[in-house]
């Protein structure tokens, strides 16, 4: 019994691998008689459940009593409904009406689902009949099937029960009401459809889906006539059908609709006008832009519905609303003056660019900051020579305002005409504007050393005050040419260049700059170049991104040059921040000083305390009872180190 089942399981897996596709009708007669043969032997469900499914595809008049046999069998009732509603012909609605009077429970669900898919209008009696079966399964599969049906006698049975249907089953009757009017719409049939939709609006307390669909249906089946019904919805007390009708206007495809709802929006309260601008924004029509802009200039207007109104006429995206939208750019209320200056960062187009840089031009400083934001934002660059212009307006915000977009806008392009302003400039704000806009884009390249050359050479045509600007931007560029364009300068005849380049140099952002320091703090004529120096090489002691090897080298080289107490202090805190013994070796010796003994005695105390166990222990015991020698006068400092001493008695 084993073996024939299963040779009967490979024999429906072949006939449905499609083996047969390359034969002829008769051998697909064949093959469904087989199919057949499984279905009403003792086959095993998963052998019976293929069959069916073959049969759904191959399947003429002759399989419907073996499929229709099954419709029962609780197990291969839904392969046996999905076989009935592919086969072609009347012979498999009669069976699935036949079965209406035969099945129960969930076997009768399914055969009523599958007489709506394939539209059985002989079955239109027989379902109306089933709207009132007290098995809720039952009702509800019948009423969505007749609505699959859509005849005019469907929809009938179906309005009849609609007032009194019980509260379980309400929702199932309207969603078969629905599908009517779908299917008489997709007909023609719009005028029964409306009547669908209108009856299923006047439904007593409706679930919220019901509701929307009804207006929807009503009002877009309608086509232009439905623009009062819409209207209607937008006014009702029910926010609920409110939001409904928001979400069917932006559907609505006719451009008069538009203007309707633009209408609609000077008589509407406040919150209603939020909900018309998110609408109109959403369609997308320019011809409501006046309307719109209107509300927005309003002064008296709500503030909401204003702001909503402006990112309706963003969302529109036309060049129209430019000018209205500079104009509320300056409105005294600051959240209204933000949402026309995101507007204008948004809106496209080469009229909106040039409606922008007019107000360039405005008396008002306040105003022009906000305009060279929105220029740097849509990334203007036509607007960089008036921005040159503001760059040294005596407004110290507008002109940093300026900077700092012309920085971001400008490129490797505008760094020779700026070199060239640059030294011809006398006036100190213009020379600072273009200092500051030379190191944006100095910083902000790719390769900032690329900026040197053009600098280098402005260098040799520039005054004292454009050579001291042109200094300071060298170090943002960074790089051996322009710290040899500095070393250079030190040696220049005017003083104030002199020492600018001194300073900048001692303030350098690499270690390259070190050597150069040195030797000038050991060649330096004057103290202040001398101290300005070595102040700039003992920083670069205490520079982390150095190896500790090259910065203790650093301070070895400096200790001959050390003099005053702030130099010295210096040396402490680039040793302090090694913390190796040869560290500590160079920082006793001043213990003995005087100037610095406080700090070098706290020093000393904070390396011993934090120093790792076993480690530099000789050379710590010795600083520590130097301390306890000279600190004297501090018992508290005192007692501290002898009990670190006393700590590294059993160290190595």
């Amino acid at each position: 019994m084993l073996i024939s089942k299963l040779k009967l399981t490979l024999m429906v897996a072949l006939l449905c691998s499609g083996v047969h596709s390359s034969f002829g009708q008769g051998a697909a007669k064949e093959q469904e008689t087989k199919l057949i043969a499984v279905l009403t032997s003792a086959a095993e469900y998963n052998a019976k459940a293929d069959a069916c499914r073959e049969l759904a595809r191959i399947g003429t008049a002759d399989a419907v009593p073996a499929l229709a046999a099954l419709l029962a069998d609780a197990k291969l009732t839904h392969m046996a409904r999905y076989g009935l509603e592919m086969v072609p012909g009347a012979a498999a609605d009669d069976a699935l009406r036949a079965a209406l009077g035969q099945l129960k429970g969930l076997p009768l669900v399914g055969v009523i689902g599958s007489i709506g898919v394939r539209h059985d209008e002989k079955a239109v009696a027989a379902l109306v009949a089933l709207l009132k079966d007290p098995d809720a399964g039952v009702a509800q599969a019948a009423a969505r099937a007749l609505g699959s049906i859509g005849t005019p006698e469907a929809v009938t049975g179906l309005s009849s029960l609609l007032p009194g249907v019980a509260a379980a089953n309400q929702l199932a009757v309207c969603e078969g009401l629905f599908r009517a009017a779908e299917e008489l719409a997709a007909k023609g049939g719009n005028d029964q459809a409306i009547a669908i939709y209108d009856t299923l609006r006047k439904v007593s307390a409706p679930p919220h889906q019901v509701l929307a669909g009804a207006w929807r249906g009503a009002i877009l089946t309608r086509q232009k006539g439905g623009v009062p019904l819409l209207l209607e919805a937008f006014r009702s007390a029910d926010a609920g059908l409110v939001a409904v009708a928001g979400r069917i206007a932006i559907e609505m495809k006719d451009p008069e609709v538009s203007k309707v709802l633009a209408d609609e929006l000077t008589k509407a309260p406040p919150a209603r006008q939020l909900m018309l601008c998110n609408v109109l924004g959403k369609r997308g029509d320019a011809v409501v832009l006046p309307s719109l802009l209107g509300l927005a200039k309003a002064g008296t207007g709500d503030k909401a519905a204003r702001v909503a109104a402006i990112r309706a006429a963003i969302e529109i995206g036309d060049a129209a609303a430019a000018a209205p939208l500079l104009e509320l750019f300056n409105d005294p209320d600051a959240e209204i003056a933000q949402a026309a200056a995101t507007g204008l960062v948004s809106l496209q187009g080469a009229a909106v660019d040039a409606a922008i840089l007019k107000m360039l031009d405005s008396a008002d400083p306040a105003l022009q900051v906000k305009v060279l934001d929105i220029v740097r934002q849509r990334r203007i660059v036509a607007a960089l020579p008036r921005i040159q212009q503001l760059m040294a307006d005596k407004n110290e915000a507008l002109a940093a305002a300026a900077v700092k977009s012309y920085a971001e806008l400008a490129g490797g392009a505008e760094l020779t005409g700026l070199l060239e302003k640059l030294v011809t400039a006398s006036e100190a704000a213009a020379i600072g504007a273009l200092e500051k806009a030379l190191g944006s884009i100095c910083g902000a390249a790719e390769q900032p050393k690329g900026c040197v050359p053009q600098m280098v050479a402005a260098l040799a045509k520039a005054g004292p005050e454009a050579k001291q600007a042109l200094l300071r931007t060298l170090r943002v560029a960074g790089g051996a040419e322009a710290l040899a364009a500095l070393r250079a300068a030190v040696d220049d005849s005017n003083k104030d260049v002199h020492t600018s380049a001194l300073r900048v140099m001692s303030d350098w952002k690499t270690a390259d700059a070190a050597p150069v320091l040195l030797a000038l703090a050991k060649t330096s004529a004057t103290p202040v170049d001398k101290i300005l120096s070595l102040r700039g090489y003992l920083g670069m002691a205490a520079r982390k991104d150095l190896p500790p090897a090259d910065r203790l080298a650093i301070c070895r080289e400096a200790l001959p040059l050390i003099q005053r107490s702030d130099e010295k202090l210096l040396l402490l805190g680039a040793l302090g921040s090694l913390a190796n013994a040869e560290a500590l070796n160079l920082i006793v010796p001043y213990l003995d000083d005087a100037g610095v003994k406080a700090e070098t005695v706290a020093l000393v105390m904070a390396l011993a305390g934090n120093r790792a166990k076993d480690q530099n222990v000789a050379i710590a015991r010795t600083a520590l009872q130097k301390v306890v020698t000279v600190a004297a006068d501090t018992p508290a400092v005192v007692a501290r180190a002898q009990e670190l001493l006393k700590q590294m008695e059993n160290e190595k």
